[in-house]
């Protein structure tokens, strides 16, 4: 009895049938897909105008080479040596080591805070503001959706009134339009100026106290963004930014590069605002016959120095320097110029000489 009871219980339980096969594959191609690496840079990249590997214009390339990297040998002093010493023998040390973006972080951390002037401010994985990044260009749709809407019903009488209507026929699809976005920057390491080195300078023309509030009331006003940061931190105008990969944990410079490449297109918005400013201000008149000479003279204008960001790429030893700069037609670019390994002696030592005179003309 106890056996026909329990039969007689199973068999009022329903039994759920397994979900068909187009129900399952609309469920699973409905979920958004995640670009590959190659994907965001060809597509996310590209359609905000920025693009990495490319040729420096002469002049920025002259700019670069008289003014910021023409005394790196010279540079070379005993604190320099000391510096290089120590990233080296801490990358030998972690190469030994399956370690992780965090601990090559600190150590390349570590010499940039020893490097870096002072009135700089050096900060780690902090997120920037989002509405601060390059546009995207989306696409939009061929026809417009309420000509679109209107067709519908019509499509949908139409199947009802044949006589064996597929299940699909009722229905109008409509091919899914892609939406392209950037990655909103968090640098691993992102260096710039501190509020009390801007104030000191703007000490002499404004006065100490408003000097000191100029920025936060331009900043809090839009009138012009110099923290990038969500939660302002004091560090003004960046124009260094450090993203760090490591190999033993399945990261690659190739990933460095896209957040880099964002990253610093954003550190360029952020100085065109200041060069807007000024322009909008009248402030660089004295600096009119300089512009018209600049590409003979290989002297600075203010619209270069206003038009360069640096970024460092890490894989692990692998130390990559970039340079961002905009074109006239409004493309960001992003040109590796130097590339070394810091577990040598010698590629310790010419990294932190290039990485020395970046801060000095920062500076």
């Amino acid at each position: 009895m106890a056996l026909e009871e329990r039969a007689h219980s199973l068999s009022d339980i329903p039994i759920i049938p397994p979900p068909s096969t187009r129900s399952s594959q609309r469920s699973r191609s409905s979920s958004p897909v995640r670009p590959s690496d190659a994907q965001y840079r060809g597509g996310h990249l590209r359609r905000a105008k920025i693009f990495v590997g490319d040729e420096i214009p002469a002049s920025i390339s002259c700019y670069a080479n008289t003014s910021i990297f023409h005394n790196l040998t010279s540079s070379g002093n005993d604190h320099l040596y000391q510096i290089s010493e120590r990233l080296w023998r801490k990358s030998k040390e972690l190469e030994k080591k399956p370690s992780g973006e965090a601990e090559w972080t600190e150590a390349l951390y570590a010499a940039i805070n020893d490097l870096k002037p002072v009135g700089f401010e050096a900060v780690r994985n902090r997120d920037w503001r989002t509405d601060l990044k390059p546009p995207v260009h989306n696409p939009r749709p061929t026809i417009p959706r309420k000509r679109s809407q209107l067709h519908q019903p019509l499509q949908e009488n139409a199947a009802t009134d044949s006589l064996y209507p597929s299940p699909d026929s009722s229905r109008v699809i409509e091919p899914a339009i892609p939406v392209f976005r950037l990655k909103d920057p968090r640098p691993d390491i992102c260096v710039g100026l501190s509020d009390d080195s801007l104030a000191d300078s703007l000490e002499h023309a404004k006065g100490r106290d408003i000097a000191q509030s100029l920025l936060l009331d331009m900043q809090d006003t839009s009138t012009l963004i110099s923290d990038p940061h969500v939660t302002p931190l004091g560090l003004r105008f960046p124009f260094l930014i450090v993203e760090a990969k490591a190999g033993a944990t399945g990261g690659n410079l190739y990933q460095a590069q896209n957040q880099a490449a964002v990253g610093g297109s954003t550190a360029l918005l952020i100085l065109k605002g200041l060069s807007d400013l000024r322009d909008s201000q009248d402030l660089n008149r004295e600096n009119q016959d300089c512009v018209e000479t600049s590409d003979e003279s290989g002297q600075a204008t203010p619209d270069i120095k206003l038009n360069l960001a640096f970024s460092i790429t890490t894989e692990g030893p692998v130390h990559e320097l970039w340079l961002h700069f905009r074109k006239p037609n409004e493309d960001f670019q992003m040109v590796c110029i130097g590339i070394w390994r810091t577990t040598s002696k010698d590629g310790s030592l010419n990294f932190l000489r290039h990485l020395s005179a970046i801060l000095r003309w920062g500076n």
